[in-house]
């Protein structure tokens, strides 16, 4: 497991809003701690405010996005405080720019480290940038990176399942800054993303977000609104979110909403007007959804949960606090392979839902190591129909899923493989076919029991750290009391 960043005792904020902290401060007493980081208490219901003692030297970014009509682009301002958690002095820094799987959508026109200006070094087909240290990051120390940049929005499809667009009056916009990757064993884990997988591999971070846009618009994204003005007809609102594995908004002129209270968190579903019967139906989804995986795993941890629908080419896609769900299926009279789109919606609301544990809470290398996230999520979501409807509607959905193994003739290739591994047939197939097919085959083995205890004790002991294979075999032999070898060999192997 990647563990939490806790040796190095340091205010995560030199002032509560205003992210940079120097060197120089990193022998600021723990007791500051509680104080600096409460603004991110805002957005964590009561049980997980303790956590925030744990990310002394987590990641921090201050963002500044400003949209304008017609919406064709975006400005940003970016700070971003990184701090050296590994054991090896750090002569760059890599930063992904997602946006460009869309074409070369973003353009970085200034970096600054530690306030002196540095070259822009452009890497990987120009969806990653070099940031060369002036000297090296030791163990412990912190540096300050600016950077200010503009991205085109497309109006159409692009890259990624056309996640990142301004479609049908909906703005989605999908990682629009520059986001760090995780560094490990391997180095720096930055490559030019593959085109059928999603592409997030970061560390638990905090975001200070401040969204500048068109009055007009109604906002959802990830976080906690803590400050809103309105002047001119422009908006602007200040937005924190953390821990979280990224930072993600969805707006539209025609946006309405409605939300439904479940415990300490509040559930909304934002949809285009006219497709309110679908809105209302995302929302009753999202809360089951919510109220299952709370039971089984442990509880959300934010005081938000947002659920929107955008233009996509897929069925939906997850982010921290909000998800995404593809529009299409809104319509309940739209019928989709001879089904209801309903049918789609409510499995696509409940499977991305879950992602907000195995992805964002528990995450991991969804690049090299995809079945994880997937094959969880997708199981989860099995458990959804389960919890919900009863046996017969878990058997359907696990049906469903063999039906996705046929699509390679039900062939026995391996669901631990790299996204780069497979072909686009293949991928589907396997990550969201096979390797729920194999959890289930861990719950025949063990029985419901020891099963549920074995994903109770995943989720509780990876929480806001890096899963991997090993790892999870581990966890799940310790939890049986029982040898796997077999198993994995047949499946993931």
């Amino acid at each position: 497991m990647r563990k939490i960043p806790q040796l190095f005792l340091c205010m995560l904020f030199c002032c509560t809003l205003l992210i940079g902290c120097s060197k120089t401060q990193q022998d600021q007493s723990n007791s500051n701690v509680s104080e600096s980081l409460s603004v991110f208490e805002q957005g964590l219901i009561e049980e997980d405010k303790g956590d925030l003692k744990q990310f002394n030297t987590a990641t921090q970014y201050e963002l500044q996005l400003s949209l304008e009509q017609p919406y064709s682009e975006l400005k940003g301002q970016e700070k971003v405080t990184y701090w050296n958690n590994e054991d090896v002095a750090l002569n760059e820094i890599y930063l992904r720019m997602f946006p460009n799987n869309s074409g070369d959508c973003m353009v970085v026109s200034k970096i600054l480290v530690d306030g002196q200006e540095t070259a822009i070094n452009v890497e990987f087909d120009n969806t990653a940038v070099r940031v060369d240290l002036p000297a090296a990051l030791e163990p412990g120390e912190s540096v300050l990176l600016e950077l200010t940049y503009t991205i085109q929005i497309p109006t159409d499809y692009g890259g990624n399942y056309g996640l990142f667009s301004y479609i049908d009056g909906i703005l989605a916009l999908d990682e629009v800054y520059a986001v760090i990757p995780v560094y490990d064993d391997e180095g720096w884990n930055v490559e030019i993303p593959p085109a059928n997988g999603d592409m997030i591999y970061t560390d638990a971070s905090f975001f200070i977000v401040t969204i500048h846009a068109p009055a007009e618009l109604l906002i959802a994204s990830s976080g906690t609104v803590i400050d809103e003005k309105e002047s001119d007809g422009m908006q602007t609102q200040t937005v924190v979110a953390g821990p979280v594995r990224d930072f993600y908004l969805a707006a539209s002129a025609n946006y309405q909403a409605v939300s439904e209270q479940v415990g300490e968190t509040l559930v909304t579903s934002y949809y285009p007007e006219g497709y309110e019967e679908g809105g209302e139906f995302v929302l009753q989804s999202g809360v089951k959804a919510l109220n299952t995986y709370n039971e089984l795993f442990g509880t959300y941890p934010y005081t938000e949960l947002d659920l929107v629908g955008t233009p996509m080419q897929a069925g939906g896609m997850e982010y921290s606090s909000i998800v995404a769900v593809g529009v299409q299926y809104y319509d309940p009279d739209t019928i989709v392979s001879g089904t209801s789109a309903f049918t789609f919606l409510e499995m696509a609301t409940a499977h991305e839902v879950a992602h907000e544990w195995f992805f964002n809470m528990v995450m991991d290398d969804q690049i090299d190591e995809p079945w994880i996230d997937e094959g969880m999520a997708q199981y989860l979501t099995q458990l959804y129909y389960e919890y919900n409807y009863g046996s017969s509607a878990a058997r359907s959905f696990k049906e469903s899923l063999y039906s996705r193994w046929e699509r390679v003739n039900n062939r026995a290739i391996p669901i631990g493989l790299p996204v780069r591994d497979y072909t686009e047939t293949e991928y589907g197939a396997i990550i969201y076919g096979r390797a729920p097919l194999f959890i289930q085959s861990l719950r025949d083995k063990m029985g419901d029991e020891v099963f549920f205890e074995f994903l109770k004790n995943l989720f509780t002991e990876y929480k806001w750290g890096i899963l991997n294979t090993e790892e999870f075999r581990a966890i799940a032999e310790e939890s049986c009391g029982c040898d796997l070898q077999e198993e994995f060999d047949s499946w993931v192997y």
